[in-house]
């Protein structure tokens, strides 16, 4: 009952300091003491070393933005949490395949699972713009074990572009123009819509398209899709009363196979002026604002593939696309961006700040993922029910 009452106070007291109700996580801590204990034993996220990103298939001097390296000042950090990332010798302690510069910038969304519930922690910790950061021949032997890369593909005939692929994070790049109007239409032309005319169009020609302040809304990433529970259906049997439709290895799992934890973007957009979406994407935008909220242009917040697919797009109300790979386009095409696996117990540091979509007045968006992350930073758990719902 202490513990309980312990994390209540510390709870409160958290959100109190923020000023206004849930607006901002506090700054506990000028410097984070990451020492894991029997209470925080979960370590904060920190940049992979040099070696693990070769060996996983990633040439790590075209990761684009590397946090460690660049973009320590910057979005997303926020008014209070000036830099991204911080030198922390523990990090190499905890894990020997990262390198010693943990990350403050902890990036909130949602998960691909239906729920819709704003409990997604992840650190973007670059970005790719071209196939061409992808190894296509490595080799290094550790002990009596090599680890090979050939052709572009593992040892299992596999490549790593392949594999990553299979996960997407949608981003939701803001479609009004600086002038007010609302692009319909990304300027990217391999991918624009039918749905819509080409101009005026918005654009997403560089990586800075997809920093926070860019955004209409937090992401959604497909992080569910998992080797271990079986929900990517994978089928590696050959026995044909196990798997009757034969061997399957993909779509791989997110925490089994990506372990880099990279992301193909998938950009989702609408293809009608939320000020005269028509008689079909007018019902169907009122009803998702009434239950999810606007985003900053006006347009319905969107959590789930459902509100997607089978009410945005299946509508003619949306689309949703990705840039070329072969870095024609000129913006990001990957992230490389690891979800925390279980952001309770010490994952989110008491110095971390969530990078969050925020309102013109800089109240976030989405205060219940504030809510959920200043519950894990002081508490170590989610607040409420306990699973961020």
């Amino acid at each position: 009952m202490k513990n309980i009452r312990k994390r209540a106070s510390l709870y409160l007291a958290a959100v109190a300091l923020a000023g206004v109700p849930l607006v901002a996580a506090p700054n506990l801590a000028a410097a984070q003491d990451t020492a894991l204990s029997p209470t925080r034993f979960n370590p904060p996220p920190c940049d992979f070393s040099d070696t693990f990103y070769e060996d996983n298939g990633l040439i790590p001097s075209q990761v684009i933005g590397r946090f460690g390296s660049a973009r320590r000042t910057g979005p997303p950090a926020i008014p209070g949490h000036p830099v991204n990332w911080v030198a922390d010798g523990h990090c190499s302690d905890h894990d020997p395949d990262r390198r010693d510069f943990r990350i403050l910038a902890t990036t909130g969304g949602f998960p691909d699972d239906g729920s819709g519930a704003p409990n997604q922690f992840i650190s973007i910790l670059g970005f790719l713009t071209s196939q061409t950061a992808f190894e296509t021949s490595y080799n290094r032997t550790v002990g009596g074990s090599t680890i090979a890369i050939s052709n572009s593909q593992n040892p299992r005939g596999i490549a790593m572009q392949d594999i990553v692929s299979n996960f997407e994070a949608y981003g939701l790049v803001k479609q009004r123009l600086p002038n007010g109007t609302f692009a319909t239409n990304p300027c990217a032309a391999d991918i624009a819509s039918p749905l819509a005319p080409p101009t005026p169009c918005f654009q997403l020609n560089t990586v800075n398209t997809v920093f926070t302040p860019n955004l209409r809304q937090d992401w959604r990433f497909a992080s569910n899709r998992n080797a271990m529970d079986g929900s990517d259906n994978n089928c590696i049997s050959t026995d044909p009363t196990v798997c009757p439709n034969g061997v399957s290895d993909s779509p791989y799992g997110y925490f089994c196979d990506d372990l880099l934890g990279m992301w193909i973007i998938t950009y989702v957009w609408f293809t009608v002026d939320p000020a005269n979406p028509g008689p079909v994407c007018g019902p169907i935008f009122q009803a998702l604002i009434a239950k999810n909220g606007a985003s900053l242009d006006g347009t319905p917040i969107i959590k789930t593939a459902d509100e997607t697919n089978n009410q945005i797009e299946a509508n003619g109300c949306g689309a949703e696309g990705k840039l070329a790979v072969n870095g024609t386009d000129g913006g990001a095409i990957w992230l490389v961006c690891p979800a925390i696996p279980d952001p309770r117990n010490g994952a989110i540091a008491r110095d971390a700040f969530l990078d969050q979509v925020r309102l013109p007045s800089g109240a976030p968006q989405n205060p219940q993922m504030t809510a959920n992350f200043v519950g894990l930073q002081t508490t170590g758990e989610f607040p409420g029910n306990g699973n961020g719902t």
